[in-house]
């Protein structure tokens, strides 16, 4: 009996033993997927928070809705386009938010059917009132199983597509170079503006620099493109619910509604920050930018317009000098860019020509004057064609009347600039010759002013003293009385047989 007992509780034993051992491995187990399940959830919330930031992160306005219409993320210039934040978005209906009317059936409905893609041409209607034209493009969302599970959409603004905007055009409302609304239609769109519901209306006025000197220099194309450039950086700077303007030839208007005096300032500096850098044919980019804001109705939108056009033009002047500079600087070094002998050329004009005027004793300030305008003084060269540069006499008779138009492009560029006016004439002059047998006027003796005369003496060596410093002195030397100033043709020929 005693061994059937024993028996019986070394059985139990074994079978709890053998329980505890299964419990244990099961919690393990449990353990191990409770770990696993937790990995894969959070791996897959940084996959969908990733892809999130992804959609985020794209230029076009992208809203996603869920598999009953309603909207379940868009990004911020879906904000921006339809006026409503994504607080007050989420979980509302489409068509609530985005107010398009289709002129097919409803394709938001479609799409949630499962049809692969719709795309349509459409007008928006934006929270503040705004008509905004855009490309609506919309596709399903599936989930892992095949079943629709929503819908993600992109708006893209737009132009030229839409009766209403060929209606403008046909109007002569849009300006045909760079798209944007012209000076015609601004009183219109001001009015309509000019609204309680669209207060604070902030104005954003700017006068592109340059464009006179870019149509002089290197010709109207490159000044259209210039204008261009400008267009497209207000483009994608600017709020789709604003009207943009080209209001005169080099002025542009914003009316931005629904924007306080705070929010047009950042608006102007992103503006800057965008054109920062930008170039057409090495002239800088440069809007000067005044804004104002009309707040209420005590506010004239008149006076506030003025507001924003005086400190335009006072941005305007403040930084003229600093432009001038860098637009001078930019053209120089694109000049020597193409031809790095027109460096070393210019600079060692320049200094004989202030060897030669300290010989003749001539004032601090004429020698100032000298050397600026040695290395100014083919300037005009940046508007040929680079392999012009590179063509050795005697030129071809097609070539030589393209290299004859240098000194009338430097000239015209150093005339615009305030701080080189004063030396235009002497570069205009520099290939003009005693005698009167020169380019571009045919002046003769002292009709030529006394920097260019003084250019031509030592331009005309330096060209020739890299093969012979005595074959150039020669020149010189012959060249007295016809070609050159006699006076100054003896004055630098005795600079040059001094001992140094």
């Amino acid at each position: 009996m005693r061994n059937v007992t024993f028996g019986l509780e070394r059985g139990v034993v074994v079978v709890l033993a053998f329980l505890v051992v299964v419990i244990l491995a099961l919690g393990v187990g449990l353990v191990f997927l409770a770990v696993r399940i937790s990995r894969l959830k959070e791996q897959m919330e940084q996959e969908a928070d990733g892809h999130r930031q992804v959609l985020l992160a794209i230029s076009d306005a992208l809203i996603v809705t869920n598999a009953q219409g309603q909207i379940t993320m868009l990004n911020r210039r879906a904000e921006k386009l339809t006026g409503y934040s994504r607080e007050e978005a989420l979980g509302r209906a489409y068509d609530e938010i985005v107010c398009i009317e289709h002129s097919t059936a409803d394709p938001l409905r479609e799409v949630l059917r499962g049809q692969r893609m719709s795309e349509n041409n459409a007008s928006l209607v934006s929270r503040s009132g705004t008509e905004v034209l855009v490309r609506e493009h919309m596709v399903p969302l599936f989930s892992r199983s095949g079943e629709v599970e929503g819908a993600i959409f992109t708006l893209r603004p737009t132009a030229g597509w839409d009766a209403k905007e060929k209606e403008l055009d046909h109007d002569g409302a849009i300006d045909s170079l760079t798209g944007l609304y012209n000076r015609a239609y601004f009183d219109q769109e001001l009015l309509r503006l000019d609204q309680p519901e669209y207060w604070p209306l902030s104005i954003l006025m700017g006068d592109l620099n340059g464009l006179k000197l870019t149509n002089d220099i290197f010709g109207h194309s490159k000044g259209d493109e210039l204008l261009v450039a400008v267009s497209q950086v207000l483009r994608d700077v600017c709020r789709p619910e604003d009207s943009l303007f080209r209001w005169g030839g080099d002025e542009f208007i914003v009316l931005m509604p629904k924007l306080g005096k705070e929010e047009v300032i950042m608006v102007r500096e992103r503006l800057q920050e965008a054109l920062q850098g930008r170039v057409v044919c090495a002239i800088p980019v440069d809007l000067p930018l005044g804004c104002g804001t009309k707040e209420d109705e005590s506010q004239d939108i008149r006076a506030v317009c003025q507001q924003a056009e005086e400190e335009m033009y006072w941005m305007k002047t403040i930084n003229q000098t600093q432009f001038e500079r860098e637009t001078l600087n930019a053209i120089m070094n694109e000049l020597y860019s193409r031809s790095s002998g027109e460096r070393e050329h210019a600079e060692r004009v320049s200094r004989l020509a202030e060897e030669l005027g300290r010989h003749l004793g001539l004032g601090r300030d004429d020698l100032r004057g000298l050397r600026v305008s040695g290395l100014l003084h083919d300037i005009g060269k940046v508007a040929l064609e680079p392999e012009l540069l590179e063509c050795t006499n005697p030129l071809e008779p097609e070539t030589e009347w393209e290299m004859k138009r240098h000194p009338l492009v430097g000239f015209r560029l150093l005339n615009l600039l305030e701080e080189t006016a004063d030396l235009a004439a002497a570069v205009l002059a520099h290939h003009e010759w005693w005698d009167g047998s020169g380019y571009p006027r045919g002046l003769k003796g002292e009709e030529i002013p006394l920097f260019a005369r003084i250019l031509a003496v030592v331009e005309t060596y330096d060209r020739v003293q890299a093969d012979s410093v005595d074959k150039a002195l020669a020149l010189i030397r012959e060249g007295a009385g016809y070609k050159f100033d006699p006076a100054l043709s003896a004055a630098f020929l005795d600079m040059m047989e001094r001992p140094a």
